[in-house]
């Protein structure tokens, strides 16, 4: 079957885990050229390992950092010559809590992790994008964007607002060739929640990042002149259990 990604050049933020590193894994075996990124320089480099290609190119890189945005992208420009698509993958629930418990510096956190580190990484990369006149950005939000639960008001805030602002860049990336897309995950078992000091025994069941990152990679693998606005994946035990109209 034929596919779309063969040669292109795809950046994606948070690839040394979860759905990133799962999805940059595919993406190499579909012969894309494929550039991961992270704080941790460590477990970056150990990802690089794992995929072992010499189409990956990791490069340390805190995404809220506009200067990191700035090297991240010189990188990729050197190594590739040119950037095909930016997967925004990164994020992080921060502190889970009532919204009463956080403080203003956590709630800065959350948005520029979450959102405002995506919009300037969305910039950047249209800066580069447009001189080729093509592109494609693809922000990874959350299941949070659309359904409510209690502890979870700021780090919803900020996927929802991811998702109004990738329909926004979309229109404005049109007027010159480019696109984007939202993708959407419900909860899968990745270290999300180890990192935000949740429990995990609730996700016994659940689909692992491979199982999503499937999908998150069809919604680069299309021809240049289709668009994919917004998939939306879930275990289907999480619909059972979790899902309310609410």
């Amino acid at each position: 079957m034929q596919n779309y990604v063969k040669d292109k050049v795809i950046i994606i933020t948070g690839g040394s885990s979860g759905f990133g590193l799962e999805s940059a894994r595919i993406l190499l075996e579909m012969n894309a050229r494929v550039v991961i990124t992270g704080r941790n320089s460590e477990r970056l480099n150990e990802a690089a390992k794992v995929l072992a290609s010499d189409d990956v190119l990791a490069v340390q890189a805190d995404a809220v950092q506009t200067a990191d945005w700035h090297k991240l992208l010189q990188a990729t420009l050197d190594r590739f010559g040119c950037l095909d698509v930016l997967v925004n993958n990164h994020g992080a629930g921060v502190k889970i809590t009532p919204l009463e418990n956080l403080s203003d510096e956590e709630i800065r956190t959350i948005l520029d992790i979450n959102l405002t580190s995506v919009i300037k990484g969305s910039r950047e990369a249209v800066k580069v994008m447009k001189l080729q006149e093509r592109g494609h950005i693809v922000n990874v939000s959350s299941g949070c964007a659309h359904y409510s639960w209690p502890q979870w008001a700021t780090y919803t805030a900020a996927k929802a607002g991811l998702i109004g602002f990738t329909r926004c860049l979309h229109k404005e990336m049109t007027e010159w060739g480019g696109k984007a897309t939202s993708f959407v995950p419900g909860a899968a078992r990745t270290n999300f929640c180890d990192a935000a000091g949740i429990e995990t025994e609730w996700l016994e069941g659940y689909p692992d990042s491979h199982d999503f990152a499937r999908t998150l990679v069809h919604c680069i693998d299309v021809p240049d002149h289709c668009v994919i606005d917004e998939a939306i994946i879930w275990g289907t035990k999480q619909v059972k259990e979790m899902l309310n109209p609410y």
